[in-house]
Formats: structure tokens, C-alpha cells, sequence
């Protein structure tokens, strides 16, 4: 119990802190993962409020993610890219990824699991 709970505080302090409230996170399932000491699961719903913009950064661990309400988006190389409803995505753990600005006039929703190394950083700035 007491190990949940340093875990719990560890996220907590480590949670993605977004310039401003165009972006927010909000954790809805966390657990360690089963039979993996010192990992942990965490499912989150993304919204990306228009002009919102998620940071270049990355994780201790793997991400999976699926688009639930799609719009357009800035990429990091300045173009515009379409993300329909449904898209899955994938990021490694270590990999850069981020830099995505909602252009919609609609927010744009997220479901991302998270696979993490408890006892790091939820997530390393990139920029």
C-alpha cells in the first residue's frame, strides 16, 4: 500500500504541466503493471483545445494512443495534417514526439496509455 502511494505521489509531481489550460490531461485509470516491478500503467484523456499546442517531449516509457474526436493539426514542420477519428498511434519510450497545434475550431480528444517507469518523470521536455 505504502509503495502504491509513492508511486502515486511520484506521477503526481511529475505530471505534465502545459503552459496554459488549452491542454489537459486528466488520468483516468492508473495501476502498476502486473509482474513488472516498477512500471506502471496510466490511461489519460488528451483534450487539445483550438490553438492548443502539446510540447516536444518524451516518456520512460511506451505510449499508445487513439484519436477519438479527430480535427486538424500544425505539425512540428509547419504543415497542416488532417487526424480522422479512430487514429492510433504509437510512441517508444524515449522517442521525441509532440509539437502539435489544434487548428480546428474544435477540440481535438485523446485516449493515450502510458507504460512507464514509476520512479522517473512522467514526461522529459524535448524543446
Amino acid at each position: 500500500m505504502l509503495k502504491s502511494a509513492v508511486v502515486f505521489v511520484v506521477l503526481l509531481i511529475a505530471a505534465p504541466v502545459f503552459a496554459d489550460d488549452l491542454v489537459v490531461r486528466k488520468v483516468l485509470n492508473e495501476q502498476p503493471l502486473s509482474g513488472s516491478a516498477g512500471m506502471v500503467v496510466i490511461v489519460s484523456k488528451l483534450t487539445v483545445k483550438p490553438g492548443g499546442r502539446i510540447p516536444l517531449h518524451t516518456h520512460p516509457g511506451d505510449e499508445h494512443a487513439v484519436i477519438v474526436v479527430g480535427g486538424q493539426a500544425l505539425m512540428p514542420n509547419g504543415k497542416e495534417m488532417a487526424f480522422p477519428d479512430g487514429t492510433p498511434m504509437f510512441f517508444p519510450a524515449g522517442q521525441v514526439h509532440g509539437g502539435v497545434t489544434n487548428q480546428g475550431e474544435a477540440n481535438i480528444e485523446i485516449v493515450t496509455t502510458h507504460i512507464v517507469q514509476a520512479d522517473q518523470p512522467f514526461q522529459t521536455a524535448a524543446e
